[in-house]
């Protein structure tokens, strides 16, 4: 490794944790699966002499087991090999994204009419369109041969089909950019049979000793590319685009997550634990009323630790029917939602003592 790539490395190891942070709450749409590059020791190359060297990740057995914590985000932010790598997908469960993206490959072309200079010319004009439109796009040098990513965050989810379409009309123009093939946009499927796609997290690329650099959008700046801390601080910076500015491109919102503990929050819990599957006591009062309120306007998932096996879940699915509390979802983990409601959570607000406090408070 070159000393200049090794402090680059350095960096993004340094700041792992804030972008680990970032990813999980601005980026993730799914927990239940993740993209994940196999090390070079995993990769297989076939009959056509394709490498295969991505899955979805966990493996089939571990799935509704194992979730994606942000501890893996920041493992990957921490990379300095070339190996293993991580990647999104850009649809939940319920067929809303909190992001697009546009990834410009440098594909081969029979007369080498594709460059990485013609695809760094469609790039920017797209990265320019979007900023015309109001957005914050951030523009990436992916692999540091001809690949970028541009990706666009929302502060709000909106429906995947809205998010689909409009990227398929906004790159439409891809031959009058001078490039042979449509790039590949995010999300990229409206039905996926399964998970559906998932583009990898900017950070060390998974097979090159490069590093994510970052478009420089500051005039007075001379550095056309950001590298390192400039790369980073760019990322974390990134703004989330409001709905009204979305809405006015053409996309729609989607309907909401609102995350509701259960015990203690819809089940009474009066009696303590007696086994995950055992569930005695009757709702809080006025549970079945304000759950139904808020189904009006929002997707509700209830989470619970009793959810870590299927007689856990059928429990408290078996549960909210008898007491007529309907529900869109029931889980072991915590999915991306607007809020969550818990009876036993801090809310951190900036001052640690505060929070120390309050967190004393739960052993009394």
């Amino acid at each position: 490794m070159s000393d200049h790539l090794s402090i680059i490395a350095d960096q993004w190891r340094e700041r792992a944790g804030e972008l680990g942070h970032w990813a999980m709450r601005a980026l993730v749409n799914r927990t239940d699966v993740w993209g994940r590059y196999l090390n070079f020791k995993q990769r297989k190359v076939d009959a056509d002499g394709v490498v295969h060297n991505a899955i979805t990740a966990p493996f089939k057995q571990e799935r509704g087991k194992i979730f994606l914590q942000e501890s893996s985000l920041v493992k990957h932010f921490q990379a300095k090999k070339e190996g293993e790598a991580l990647g999104l997908h850009s649809m939940s469960a319920h067929r809303s994204s909190r992001w697009m993206a546009i990834d410009i490959d440098l594909h081969d072309s029979l007369d080498d009419s594709v460059t990485p200079e013609g695809n760094f010319a469609a790039a920017l004009h797209w990265w320019n369109a979007l900023r015309e439109m109001g957005l914050d796009p951030l523009l990436m040098d992916s692999n540091g041969r001809g690949g970028f990513h541009l990706l666009v965050l929302f502060a709000e989810p909106m429906t995947t089909e809205s998010v689909y379409y409009f990227l398929k009309r906004f790159v439409a123009d891809y031959e009058m950019r001078g490039l042979d093939q449509m790039p590949e946009t995010f999300p990229k499927q409206l039905r996926a049979k399964a998970y559906g796609s998932w583009l990898r997290l900017p950070g060390r690329h998974h097979s090159r000793a490069h590093y994510t650099r970052v478009w420089n959008d500051d005039p007075a700046e001379d550095e056309p590319w950001l590298e390192g801390h400039g790369a980073i601080d760019r990322i974390l910076e990134i703004g989330q685009a409001q709905p009204e500015v979305l809405v006015a491109i053409g996309l729609e919102p989607a309907i909401e997550t609102i995350c509701l503990d259960f015990d203690g929050v819809l089940h009474s819990y009066v009696s303590g634990w007696q086994g995950e599957a055992n569930i005695p006591d009757p709702p809080i009062h006025g549970s079945d009323k304000a759950v139904a309120r808020l189904r009006k306007r929002y997707r509700i998932v209830v989470h619970s630790a009793r959810c870590f096996n299927k007689e856990g879940r059928d429990a408290v699915r078996a549960w909210l029917k008898q007491h007529g509390i309907e529900v869109d979802d029931v889980c072991e983990h915590k999915p991306p939602a607007k809020v969550y409601v818990d009876d036993r959570g801090v809310r951190f607000d900036g001052d640690w003592q505060e929070t120390m406090v309050a967190i004393d408070a739960f052993r009394r």
